[in-house]
């Protein structure tokens, strides 16, 4: 059995080794439920002091640093400036040039042990300073003597840095949340408390801000510091990188010094920008993605987690609904062949699908409550058809979790399809029989029955429903925007969002290259904001360690849970909601299986879907005419289900699918596809030769994408 990653079940055959598995909630064993988990609010707040500091490193593979530029700004105002270096790795004719500079620029020039003990500790970490840096992973990791991984729950899986040798200046930690979001600590000291005022409080875990994922976060855009700078129109702008070639240069350090001043306006900008969505209830070191900025959303509302409001949700409930919780759907169907497609994707899908839903009523509940819906389901079940589901009322009614006896059903299925041992879990749709039932949402039973003509075998059915409407829920502006006024009772968060941002695409369509600028950032974030705040936040689970093997309850499809010993947990998130997470990508599976369905009916084939969008391909010796028209007619399907007060199908065409220089016109588009979320968009020149519209991830294993600058 397993724990983690999900929790195995026998094979489908009796002849076939294969395992799969499901997801599944842990505690441990024979401990009372666990109480609610806050969301961070970043203990003591920063000071009026910023530390801003950057490395610049050897060129070669190792990338040593070669010295570093720190500056720190006391209410907005330069204090201290100055060089750093590491004796060790200096050359001596580069100290001369660096300590000339620094003479002559009036500035400090300290070795790396002194910075780390005056300026990072001193000043970060005594004077409770915002410490900035773009990219500060990588600055941090170059100031380090030594790294193991960090041992501190909230952080597991990331690095410990050890900065200081002075054993009462604890270490610097690092988890990368994502690809470029990072949450930086300091960790305890072995001194582990101060006194203040002959109290002893805990000690302070930093104020970090990593400027490339604010940026990211703010923007949902990812940026270089110079791209950074440019979009910010700060004062100052970064230097030609020319110079840091050969030996240090009057002209490298200023090159570095720039950045850092770069960096500080940067900051400036973004701490403004951030400070006018009036989030004053998350401090902005706690904003690593567009996620974070979704979760202080909810908290500036006043929305209270299920765990708060409904602490005893039955652990088997929940271990049944994380065992129905699959991720997006994501395959290739016509795979190392070249076909004509039509690349089609859906508005704000996760939106679209919660809006449908109502799900906004269960975040705003006090609570919700579930009954046995096990006749009317299965009624249900055999009764819809393809066109029920244009109606948005039934979307209503998917509020349902489904025990069912698969039996040649099509469902997710979690499994290690790959020829190595080795090979990790993933999911696909596969015809699945099964001795021992499973749970499914009643979204994931619908798409089966569309694909497989049969409904699956129900054994077991319960509908939930949102209790009372929280009672501290208060109005509020979108980043600052009275335009964007959210009432949390009266308008579902989700749809206004969508709302607003299609109202932005309008009106960019009259605006002047540096406006539309503005308002394209404006809507992506609403578009990120909203797809953020409709799904990941509610199937959050952080995994960490125990210090020694610990006994573990294992909730999962079954009735009861069995026991095991583990050095290994996790901890739900703080708007911990299973329900909304399973409910919400089954939906968006629905949505494509609808579209497989209707492609099927008008004669043609899909190359490729992923989580919102599909490749519908061409039948061979079918007329572009003829293929545009069986298209339209699939897309027209999906208007009636528009929420948003629109005619517009909800499937739309892509930009790929239109000519470069006239976006109006369409231009034949080919696809060729090796695997899962592996693919190319290209049209064909007169000469057959290809012109790249869209790639996704690369398929040469270890090398480095051919795509990147």
């Amino acid at each position: 059995m397993k724990v983690g990653p999900g929790y195995l079940l026998p094979a489908s055959a009796e002849d076939d080794p294969t395992a799969i598995a499901v997801r599944a909630y842990v505690r441990l064993a024979r401990a009372a439920p666990p109480r609610a988990r806050k969301a961070r609010r970043g203990g003591v707040k920063p000071s009026n002091v910023v530390l801003v500091f950057d490395t610049e490193t050897d060129l070669d593979e190792a990338q040593h640093i070669r010295f570093g530029t720190y500056q720190t700004y006391v209410n907005g105002q330069l204090d201290e400036q100055g060089l750093f270096y590491d004796p060790q790795t200096i050359s001596k004719r580069d100290l001369r040039v660096l300590h000339r500079y620094a003479t002559r620029n009036g500035l400090k020039c300290l070795v790396l042990e002194d910075f780390i003990a005056k300026v990072f500790y001193g000043i970060g970490y005594d004077l409770g300073a915002t410490i900035v840096g773009f990219n500060l992973p990588f600055d941090i990791s170059r100031i380090a003597w030594h790294h193991s991984t960090a041992k501190t729950p909230s952080m597991a899986e990331g690095f410990s840095f050890a900065l200081s040798h002075d054993s009462r200046r604890g270490r610097v930690q690092v988890k990368m949340l994502s690809g470029s979001a990072p949450s930086i600590r300091f960790a305890s000291p072995e001194h582990r408390v101060r006194r203040r005022r002959g109290n002893e409080v805990p000690p302070s875990q930093g104020h970090f801000v990593d400027l490339r994922a604010l940026a990211a976060a703010l923007t949902n855009r990812p940026f270089s510091l110079k791209t950074l700078a440019n979009f910010l129109e700060t004062k100052h702008r970064k230097l030609s990188s020319d110079v840091l070639e050969g030996p240090l240069t009057d002209e490298a350090i200023e090159y570095a010094q720039r950045d850092t001043l770069v960096t500080w306006e940067c900051f400036v900008k973004l701490r403004d920008r951030y400070a006018a969505h009036g989030l004053a209830g998350t401090e902005i070191q706690n904003i690593h993605s567009v996620a974070s900025m979704g979760k202080a959303y909810f908290r500036e509302i006043g929305i209270q987690p299920l765990a708060v409001m409904q602490p005893d949700v039955p652990p088997t409930l929940i271990g049944n609904i994380m065992s129905a919780y699959y991720g997006g759907r994501s395959e290739v169907h016509l795979r190392r062949v070249v076909s004509q497609v039509l690349y089609c994707d859906f508005l704000s899908m996760y939106p679209t699908v919660c809006t449908l839903m109502n799900l906004w009523r269960f975040i705003t509940a006090q609570g919700m409550t579930w009954t046995d819906a096990t006749q009317n389901t299965a009624a249900f079940l055999d009764s819809i058809t393809l066109a029920d589901l244009q109606n948005q009322n039934a979307w209503k009614s998917l509020l349902v979790l489904v025990r069912v006896q698969p039996e040649g059903d099509i469902f997710p299925v979690r499994a290690k399809y790959g020829v190595k041992q080795d090979a990790s879990y993933t999911i696909g749709q596969n015809y699945l029989t099964l001795k021992e039932p499973l749970w499914f949402t009643l979204a994931d039973c619908i798409a089966s029955k569309l694909r497989t003509g049969k409904s699956p075998k129900v054994l077991e059915a319960i509908t939930f429903a949102p209790g009372p409407v929280q009672t501290e829920l208060k109005p509020i502006a979108i980043a600052g925007n009275p335009d964007y006024w959210i009432d949390p009772i009266r308008d579902d968060l989700f749809k206004r969002l969508i709302q607003l941002r299609i109202a932005i695409k309008q009106k960019m369509k009259r605006l002047k290259r540096h406006n539309f600028n503005a308002m394209d950032t404006e809507q992506a974030f609403l578009k990120t904001l909203a797809s953020s705040t409709s799904y990941g936040i509610f199937v959050q689970i952080d995994p960490a360690d125990f210090d020694k093997r610990e006994y573990i309850d294992v909730f999962g499809p079954r009735a009861r849970p069995h026991t095991i010993l583990s050095n290994r947990y996790e901890t739900p998130g703080p708007y911990f909601h299973p329900l909304l997470g399973a409910v919400t990508t089954s939906a968006a599976r629905l949505m494509l299986a609808i579209t497989e369905r209707l492609i099927k009916d008008e004669g043609l084939d899909w190359a490729f879907c992923d989580t919102d969008s599909m490749a519908i391909a061409k039948a061979e010796g079918m007329s572009d005419a003829e293929f545009i028209e069986r298209v339209e007619r699939i897309r027209d399907w999906f208007v009636p289900l528009n929420p948003y007060g629109s005619s517009e199908s909800l499937l739309k065409l892509e930009d790929a699918n239109f000519n470069i220089r006239k976006p109006k016109v369409l231009e034949p588009l080919y696809c060729y596809t090796i695997s899962s979320k592996r693919y190319a968009l290209f049209n064909l020149d007169a000469k057959g030769r290809p012109t790249l519209r869209k790639a996704s991830a690369h398929g040469l294993g270890h090398l480095r994408s051919p795509t990147d600058a």
